[in-house]
């Protein structure tokens, strides 16, 4: 895996293969470092070993959902960015996401390299802001 200078770490939680692969090579070819995880519960475990800056998860899952695993997430680490990976773009969906659950945003599928990349851009950057 590539690790960029900024040691930027993104951590794809999705039990679609190719999900995880597409969204892997595009952020990998961007210059982050990216891990992946099959289900939540993979993912929650690689979240506690690696400290990811953001994770971008499926919402609709076997076993632990997204939105379970994301409240999890934030046992793990607060300051873990979460962006939800789903089909479903209903405005209640929207709503319980971003805030209740505390997610920066959602990327609805399909969705286009250059969209994943400026969606964890603005995850990254809001991280950022509210470090600094």
């Amino acid at each position: 895996m590539f690790f960029s200078g900024k040691g930027e770490v993104i951590l794809i939680i999705d039990d679609a293969e190719c999900i995880r692969d597409s969204c892997c090579q595009v952020l990998t070819k961007a210059g982050y470092r990216v891990e992946t995880a099959v289900n939540g519960e993979v993912g929650l475990a690689k979240a506690r070993e690696i400290g990811p800056d953001v994770v971008l998860v499926d919402l609709d899952m076997p076993g632990a959902s997204g939105l379970e695993v994301m409240d999890r997430l934030n046992e793990v680490n607060r300051g873990i960015i979460k962006v939800v990976v789903t089909g479903n773009t209903s405005i209640d969906l929207e709503e319980e996401i971003i805030r209740k659950r505390r997610a920066l945003s959602y990327l609805a599928k399909p969705f286009s390299p250059d969209q994943l990349k400026q969606v964890v851009r603005r995850a990254l950057d809001s991280k950022a802001v509210g470090s600094g």
